[in-house]
């Protein structure tokens, strides 16, 4: 039985090792400043934890990356650190890593020139450490600058841009700088760009300015982007505010966006509707869910209501849903147009039944796909972010999907015999439905498994290959 693997690790362990990355130092949090020191460079640290996704994505992909490697090395001491165990915990509370993966640009004498929270890919760690080492976007700087009185426009912006960077709070900032040059100046470019970058509070009267005068702003902004700017400052702030307090803060901000006009404040409880419901299987809520995610919705929460409908809760069998489905996927491959949004369109398609349009596409995708890798500066994360793609759901009922996946994975692990390219194998193994080397790779990812959870979702995977395969 062709039944394709999905495997959740595919996501928390994405990514993979490759070799001429970052060479990280292996010494103490001291010896690395006095290094940096003598040399006059600053270091970088990866504050992580065992059990922080972004953070096994960034040690599996990006910092194996060559052209990260060949930037940092020059340029750098870096320095890991586990922000629980060991120094690291102290280190933690000093440098206020409280979430992960935190990303620090320090000098010798141990002060914080720039810091980043959360994961990113090559492209986007590249650009965040050339800002790092620009010293008119670092955030001592900038605080200093601000700190002094300095309220030029692109001075702010960039202050306020990197306190949200660092995870700090900007909202005070923001408050403060639209207080100061009061409503007569509110009418400016420097007022869109901060409603549409970093507002997420609508209590504050230079948005509901922004929000009353939104026809004023056209002359800085598209009409369709100056609505993005203002729904988002409404998303943001229940984002924001959810952990703490709670859906009951729905009601209250709803009632707030009356001001946006019917259209808008449709569209902002359907979001509400969309984040906290869980009735796929209706159509009256598909309806509400479609109206909010083809108007306003990313890439990311488009693919994360896919797999709440598709993957999650098993209603594939309900065609009102796929065609949903798909409509959604086209608007991913809209925002995102890469291997694995087409991927899973395909996967749609073959849990549609309309497997002979599925292989036809798929076999269209193999060429990009190989061209793709072919053409990435790190090969091997290239192939395994192709693997883990046409292994997902029934994609691997289609034999060239399972069988690329393998070959792409087994070429990666070559480079990386890693835990995380090992867990992706098993799981082409068992699409392809190759018994005898699936058992040779659980026992593998047994003597890999370094911790509990790893433990534990090794058990998981080999449970549910001997339920779905006898």
């Amino acid at each position: 039985m062709k039944k394709a693997l999905l495997i959740i690790a595919a996501v928390i362990f994405s990514g993979q090792l490759f070799a001429q990355g970052i060479d990280f130092e292996h010494g103490t949090w001291a010896e690395a400043k006095a290094k940096a020191k003598a040399e006059n460079k600053l270091i970088f640290v990866d504050v992580y934890t065992d059990w922080c996704g972004p953070c096994m994505r960034m040690a599996a992909s990006v910092f194996k990356d060559s052209k990260v490697g060949e930037y940092m090395n020059s340029n750098f001491i870096s320095l890991k650190i586990d922000a629980e165990k060991g120094e690291g915990v102290d280190f933690a509370k000093e440098y206020e890593a409280k979430a992960f993966p935190t990303l620090l640009f320090i000098n010798g004498d141990g002060e914080v020139v720039y810091k980043s929270v959360g994961g990113k890919n090559s492209e986007e760690f590249i650009a965040m450490v050339k800002t790092a080492l620009d010293p008119a976007k670092q955030l001592s700087s900038l605080e200093k600058l601000y700190n002094q009185g300095n309220r030029d426009k692109k001075t702010v912006l960039a202050y306020i841009a990197a306190l949200k960077e660092a995870y700090k709070d900007h909202t005070k900032v923001v408050a403060e700088y639209l207080n100061e040059i009061g409503e007569k100046k509110w009418d400016s470019k420097v007022v869109y760009e901060i409603v549409s970058k970093y507002l997420d509070d609508y209590k504050l009267p230079a948005f509901e300015y922004f929000v009353k005068n939104k026809t004023t702003y056209e002359k800085h902004a598209s009409k369709a982007d100056i609505d993005l700017a203002i729904f988002t400052v409404f998303k943001m702030n229940f984002i924001k505010r959810f952990n703490t307090e709670g859906k009951e803060i729905v009601d209250e901000i709803k009632e707030a966006a009356k001001i946006t006009g019917e259209t808008m404040h449709t569209h902002i409880s359907n979001y509400f509707a969309t984040a906290l419901g869980n009735d796929w299987g209706k159509e009256d809520f598909r309806k509400i869910a479609d109206s909010n995610i083809m108007a306003y919705s990313t890439a990311w929460e488009i693919d994360k209501y896919i797999n709440i409908m598709l993957y999650e809760k098993n209603p594939a069998d309900i065609p009102e849903e796929l065609k949903y489905a798909a409509k959604w996927c086209k608007r991913g491959i809209e925002l995102e147009d890469n291997i694995t949004w087409h991927a899973k369109y395909i996967d749609i398609l073959i849990k549609q039944g309309k497997n002979a349009e599925a292989r036809k596409l798929l076999l269209e995708l193999l060429p990009k796909a190989d061209k793709e890798i072919e053409a990435s500066s790190n090969k091997a994360n290239a192939m395994v972010t192709c693997a883990r793609a046409f292994i997902r759901g029934d994609l691997g009922k289609i034999p060239e999907a399972g069988q690329k996946a393998e070959e792409w994975i087994k070429e990666a692990i070559k480079s990386d015999d890693s835990f995380i390219n090992n867990t992706i194998l098993f799981s082409a193994l068992s699409v392809n439905e190759k018994q005898d080397e699936l058992k040779k790779a659980y026992e593998k990812l047994e003597k890999m498994a370094k911790n509990d959870m790893a433990k534990n979702y090794v058990k998981s995977l080999y449970t549910y290959v001997n339920g779905t395969n006898k």
